[in-house]
């Protein structure tokens, strides 16, 4: 068995031939130029019918190199960034039929239907691509550089292969990433999370990539140190971002933007609360919320969504308004600025803070104050930032828009700390805890729409109709008895982390 550590990147394809080129400048200023390999790989996938392997995250290959065959199974790991860590085991064979039982049977999970799964494996996909490859010195042992260029095929449908993997063997972890800055930079490579198995099952129709919308609790236990519990809630919002911007770039849709911007929100709270306990990571933290801004147009896009939405509380009486509706249809669509985050996740800095984030995890920088249990330290920060909200919510009797707009980002921020840590405390009273209050989020957003429907309308003469006017005036008064009376029962829960 072996353990891969490997930064998977990216390289456009009419970025090959430069890339190649930075790989041997690299190699010679490595004195490594002797240490190249060219090597015509061939690869075959399977997994059963009904994608057994896939579901317990495992990938089934054999690879064909001259007149050597060898099968691999790779079993269940993560990725952070781009850097991949899964357990690895390789077996000669003589064939290209799969046979999982030659593996020692210790590698397999529980109950692990091994002879079940053998019976029905099939081939799925075939990757096949030239790997240029060098032997970079690094610390005590060295850099595996590697160049794929090829393609994947899964029957008649084919996809480019231009790859690069750093797998560190033995080496220096930080020269894995200055040499993946380098390759940023002079060549235009980006961040891989899809391994070129996840490829092969999406180009064979065998999986599909669909946004991740809304984050869950962070699987954290109280036998956890507060280190343990802050780097897997920013790993799992890392995961989070990287899989939605994996959606955008397979097909670009506003789910995916939302996705995105909800993990880097999560990553972003982590990072606050690192700061707080003496972590540097303040430059991280202000270069992500740079990037956090180009999604920004975000709120207005929601907004005009809740007023076109089929099922939303507004779509009858302003479909009955046919220049209104389209005129707001019109300026959803016209908000979306989904090009131009496609172009933000290429640029350098993007990459770069995906690099510099990816690093921190492997890292994970600690101190006395993060080695000490991590529920006690949840309890009292939980305890003190809700102290503040709810002063802010229990300040005035009657609440106005504007403040509950104005408070809507406290009561967010409180929010995503309670998915970071919620899984501390009892599922029941915690649910029953958030729920008015995400009630309340919700029509505070929902406030927001209203407000956008006010402006256009008042500032078109096109648009302009007192009944129109009056409608909205009702809805709004209407709305805001609604947020009162979920805003006075979520004030009578008591806290689930005091129970």
């Amino acid at each position: 068995m072996s353990q891969e550590i490997e930064l998977k990147l990216l390289i456009e394809p009419q970025q090959r031939e430069n890339t190649l080129n930075e790989c041997r400048t690299v190699a010679q200023e490595h004195g490594a130029e002797s240490s190249y390999q060219a090597l015509e790989l061939a690869n075959a996938y399977f997994d059963t019918s009904d994608l057994r392997l896939r579901q317990y995250d495992m990938g089934l290959r054999i690879r064909q190199s001259g007149d050597h065959l060898e099968q691999t199974i790779k079993l269940a790991g993560r990725v952070l960034g781009g850097m991949h860590e899964r357990p690895e085991y390789n077996l000669d064979v003589d064939s290209m039929e799969p046979d999982i039982t030659l593996f020692d049977e210790t590698i397999w999970p529980d109950d692990f239907p091994i002879y079940d799964i053998q019976r029905d494996l099939q081939e799925l996909f075939k990757t096949d691509f030239t790997r240029h490859k060098w032997h970079i010195p690094s610390g005590e042992g060295q850099i595996e550089l590697v160049l794929d260029i090829g393609e994947i095929r899964a029957g008649d449908k084919t996809e480019r292969i231009v790859e690069m993997e750093l797998e560190l063997q033995g080496g220096e972890l930080t020269d894995v990433y200055r040499l993946a800055e380098r390759l940023v930079k002079n060549a235009g490579a980006r961040m891989g999370s899809l391994s070129k198995a996840a490829r092969g099952y999406l180009l064979a129709g065998k999986s599909a990539l669909e946004p991740f919308v809304q984050t869950h609790f962070v699987d954290i236990s109280a036998d956890y140190t507060l280190a343990d519990a802050l780097y897997k809630s920013l790993e799992y919002g890392l995961r989070h971002w990287q899989h939605n911007e994996a959606c955008l770039e397979h097909h670009a849709h506003v789910r995916a933007a939302q996705g995105m911007a909800d993990g880097i929100y999560l990553c972003r709270s982590v990072l606050d609360q690192l700061q707080g306990l003496n972590i540097d990571c303040s430059d991280l933290a202000e270069r992500m919320a740079e990037i956090h801004q180009s999604l920004n147009w975000l709120k207005r896009f929601e907004g005009l969504a809740e007023l076109t939405a089929e099922d939303g509380a507004y779509h009858r009486a302003l479909k009955k308004q046919s220049s209104l509706y389209e005129h707001l249809q019109d300026t959803q669509q016209q908000v979306i600025q989904l090009a131009e985050l496609v172009n933000v996740v290429r640029s350098n800095d993007y990459q770069r803070v995906l690099l510099d984030l990816s690093q921190f995890l492997m890292v994970k920088p600690t101190n006395e104050a993060l080695e000490q249990p991590c529920q006690n330290w949840s309890t009292e920060l939980l305890r003190n930032d809700w102290k503040d909200v709810q002063a802010a919510f229990e300040e005035v009797e009657d609440m106005t828009e504007e403040r509950y707009l104005k408070l809507l980002p406290s009561l967010q921020h409180s929010l995503m700390l309670g998915t970071c840590l919620g899984q501390l405390y009892d599922a029941q009273q915690r649910d029953s805890f958030r729920s008015p209050w995400l009630d309340l989020a919700r029509g505070i957003r929902e406030i927001n729409a209203l407000h956008i429907l006010h402006e256009m309308v008042k500032n078109s003469d096109d648009l302009a109709d007192e009944k129109l006017l009056e409608w909205q005036k009702v809805q709004r008064e209407s709305l805001l008895t609604a947020l009162e009376y979920s805003r006075k029962a979520a004030l009578r829960r008591e806290p689930y982390w005091q129970q």
